[in-house]
């Protein structure tokens, strides 16, 4: 029987905590450890949590220097077998653990074991699935600026966990990502198919505001990982940016600059495609696929669409 641990980072989420909490408790696994690392928070989250205290293995409440370095902070604490974090605003659907430990037993040397998951609105309520074809991992495709992989939906073996030292706390909207990649050179991740968790998306998110210092930490990150300056994932993901820029630029650029631009993402997405994943981002081979391959474009702003972890509000821990 694995031991499971989950930290939850929280900033100022007290409304959305007792559902995470919830979720956790749900999964009446016989050896988990929950830690709740929060940032100071001014509302009632230290009254959710003192609520809850009889569940947990240990909190903290204090300022810190971001999203990664409160998780890191709770990775620090975990003893477990299987780690993985879930935000305050997430939660775990119905028998996560049961699979994932299904997954441990199958392949326990894999360096992380990843499934399906929802988004849901602020109310928890379902709104689509995360990923419509099958859950595949493809490194080509990761390393090439497609983070594909849902991070609610996503435990690590804790004793490579520890051997990469946890998360980079200088990225700020990809060091998940980064830390899939760093798992990954150890040892190959196990794909579920099962539907594990709940991506909450609400208010005003990560991936509206972040912009082109979003857009350029990725390619940074795909940069370090790959060797290539601008790969086709990076750039698919600066075209969208630039595509939304344009369309609210008013006069700024014209309508030929707009066409122009639509036809060279399509060019690219065709690019990014042959690294084996369709037209949606996500893999359907664990390998690049032949330069004649294409499936169906999608227009730029298709990404705003897929992005998981980016979805986040201002206010979010993530």
């Amino acid at each position: 029987m694995p031991r499971i641990s989950i930290v939850t980072p929280s900033l100022n989420q007290g409304r959305f905590l007792q559902d995470c909490f919830d979720s956790i408790r749900a999964q009446n696994w016989p050896d988990v450890e929950h830690f709740v690392i929060d940032g100071g928070s001014s509302d009632n989250t230290l009254d959710v949590i003192r609520d809850n205290e009889q569940w947990l293995t240990g909190y903290i409440s204090e300022p810190d220097k971001g999203a990664a370095d409160a998780i890191n902070k709770g990775i620090s604490k975990c003893t477990g077998d299987i780690v993985a974090w879930l935000n305050a605003d997430d939660f775990y659907l119905p028998g996560a653990f049961e699979a994932i430990a299904d997954a441990y037993r199958k392949a326990p040397q894999a360096s992380f074991w990843f499934g399906n998951g929802i988004r849901a609105d602020e109310k928890g309520r379902r709104t689509s699935v995360f990923n419509q074809g099958p859950v595949l991992y493809n490194h080509d495709a990761l390393v090439g600026g497609l983070d594909y992989i849902l991070q609610p939906s996503t435990f690590m073996n804790g004793n490579l966990l520890r051997q990469v030292g946890g998360l980079d706390e200088s990225l700020r909207w990809s060091f998940d990502w980064d830390l899939w990649i760093r798992l990954a050179k150890l040892s190959a991740p196990h794909p579920i198919e099962a539907i594990l968790a709940a991506s909450r998306e609400w208010g005003n998110t990560l991936t509206a505001t972040g912009g082109f210092r979003r857009v350029e930490e990725i390619r940074l990150l795909a940069e370090r990982h790959s060797g290539h300056p601008m790969t086709p994932g990076a750039l698919c993901y600066w075209l969208d940016n630039m595509n939304s820029l344009v369309q609210s630029g008013g006069s700024l650029f014209s309508h030929q600059t707009h066409e122009a631009l639509l036809s060279l993402w399509k060019e690219v997405q065709e690019d990014m495609q042959r690294l084996g994943v369709n037209a949606s981002g996500m893999p359907v081979s664990m390998e690049p696929l032949p330069p004649t391959h294409r499936t169906n474009l999608q227009p730029p702003n298709f990404y705003h669409r897929i992005g998981r972890k980016f979805r986040r509000s201002l206010q979010k821990r993530f």
